[in-house]
C-alpha cells in the first residue's frame, strides 16, 4: 500500500506542470488578434536559411518563400549550406537566380550547425530586421507579415515566433497524429506566457528579432530558437509567440526518423533551459511564475512520471498479478493504437524528455535531414 501512495504522489507531482498550464490556458490571459501592417509599413528584412541534405525540397521551399507576399524590394535572403553531401547548394543557387530576389549563398567548410551558420550571416545581414527560417518547413501565405507585425507592435518585443503546425497530410498520418496533438498543445501554452510576459519556448521553423538587441546567438548549448529567445529576455524585453502566423512542416512517417529528431529537440531545449538559470532571479513574470515551472516539466517530470509508473505497476502486481499484467498491456496497446491522443502524446514525450535528459552531454548542434 505504501509503495502505491509514493507512486501516485510522484504521478501527480509529474503530471503540475501540465496541470498549471492547462488551467492557464482555459481561464487565463490571451493574447489580441495581430494587426496587421500596411504594405509601406514594413521594414526591409534579412532572411536567413540554413539547410542539410535538402535537395528533395529545397526548390519549392524557396519559392514558397518568395510567394509569401513581402515585397521583394525589402528582402534579402542569405542562404548558408551546411556542407551538404547532395546537391543542395546547386539546386538552391538555380533557383534564386530565377526568383529575382537579392540574395547571398555560402558553403560552410564543415558541419556547423544552425546556431554558428546563422552567427555567421547575422554578421553580414544589411538589416536591422532578421528572419531564421528552417530550409524544410513551408510558410502560409502572408506568415512573414503577420509574424513582423507582431515584432513591431510593441517596442517591448525583441523576438518573435510562428506557429509550427504538421500538414494536414502528415497529421493523418501515425507519428503526425502525435505531433499534431502535441504542437497544439505547445502552442497554446506559449501564447499564455506570450499574453503575460514571455515565452522561451520558440519554433525554429519561423523566428524573427531585432538585430540591435540580439546580435549573436549562444552557439555552444541549446537550440538556435530558445537561445534567440532568452537573449532577447535577458536585454529585458519581451519574446512572443505568435499564432496569427503558421508555418507547416512534414514529419517523418519513418518512427526511427522522428525518434531522433524528437529526442534531439528535447535535448537542445533542456540544454537552453539549464543554460539560463540565472534569470530565474529577475523581478519579472517570466522568471517567477513560467521559467520555474518550465525547468520542472523538461527535467524534473520525466524521472517521477518513470519512476511513479514503475512503482505503481509494482505495487499492482504485489496485490495481483495477473490484473497488472493486463493493464500494463492494455495501457500499451492503447499508446500504440491512439498516439493522435493526448495521454498518448504525453506519454510519448516523457520518454523524449528523459532522453534528451539522458544525452544532455552529447553533442547534436548538426542534425540530419528528414525531409520525405
Amino acid at each position: 500500500m505504501f509503495i502505491f501512495i509514493i507512486s501516485i504522489v510522484l504521478l501527480l507531482i509529474s503530471g503540475f506542470p501540465y496541470l498549471y498550464y492547462l488551467l492557464g490556458i482555459k481561464f487565463g490571459k490571451k493574447t489580441l488578434p495581430v494587426t496587421v501592417l500596411n504594405e509601406d509599413q514594413y521594414p526591409p528584412v534579412s532572411v536567413i536559411i540554413s539547410a542539410y541534405n535538402e535537395e528533395k525540397i529545397i526548390a519549392e521551399r524557396l519559392e514558397n518563400l518568395i510567394e509569401g507576399g513581402y515585397s521583394l524590394e525589402k528582402f534579402e535572403l542569405i542562404f548558408i549550406d551546411d556542407n551538404s553531401s547532395d546537391n543542395t547548394k546547386k539546386l538552391a543557387e538555380s533557383k534564386l537566380a530565377d526568383l529575382g530576389v537579392n540574395y547571398r549563398i555560402f558553403s560552410n567548410d564543415s558541419r556547423k550547425g544552425t546556431n554558428r551558420s546563422y552567427n555567421f550571416a547575422l554578421g553580414i545581414a544589411e538589416n536591422n530586421i532578421v528572419v531564421t527560417t528552417d530550409a524544410n518547413k513551408f510558410f502560409e501565405k502572408d506568415a512573414l507579415r503577420v509574424l513582423i507585425s507582431r515584432l513591431l507592435s510593441d517596442d517591448r518585443i525583441a523576438a518573435v515566433c510562428a506557429e509550427t503546425k504538421p500538414f494536414a497530410k502528415s497529421a493523418k498520418e501515425r507519428t503526425g497524429g502525435m505531433e499534431s496533438v502535441y504542437r497544439g498543445f505547445y502552442g497554446r501554452m506559449c501564447d499564455w506566457e506570450s499574453a503575460n510576459d514571455s515565452t522561451y519556448n520558440f519554433n525554429g521553423s519561423l523566428v524573427a528579432f531585432k538585430k540591435d538587441i540580439i546580435g549573436s546567438i549562444k552557439e555552444n548549448k541549446g537550440a538556435d530558437d530558445a537561445n534567440t529567445a532568452f537573449e532577447a529576455i535577458r536585454k529585458g524585453y519581451r519574446a512572443a509567440y505568435v499564432m496569427d502566423a503558421v508555418i507547416y512542416e512534414k514529419i517523418p512517417p519513418n518512427i526511427h526518423k522522428q525518434y531522433k529528431q524528437k529526442v534531439r529537440r528535447a535535448k537542445r531545449l533542456i540544454e537552453a533551459t539549464l543554460s539560463n538559470l540565472d534569470l530565474l532571479g529577475e523581478k519579472r513574470i517570466f522568471s517567477r511564475r513560467f521559467y520555474p515551472v518550465r525547468i520542472m516539466m523538461y527535467v524534473t517530470s520525466p524521472f517521477l512520471f518513470l519512476l511513479g509508473t514503475v512503482l505503481f505497476f509494482i505495487s499492482l502486481f504485489i496485490f495481483n498479478a495477473i490484473a497488472a499484467t493486463l493493464l500494463l498491456v492494455l495501457l500499451l496497446l492503447f499508446v500504440y493504437a491512439k498516439k493522435s491522443s493526448f495521454i498518448s502524446s504525453f506519454i510519448i514525450n516523457q520518454i523524449y524528455l528523459l532522453l534528451g535528459l539522458l544525452n544532455i552531454r552529447k553533442d547534436m548542434r548538426t542534425w540530419e535531414s528528414t525531409s520525405v
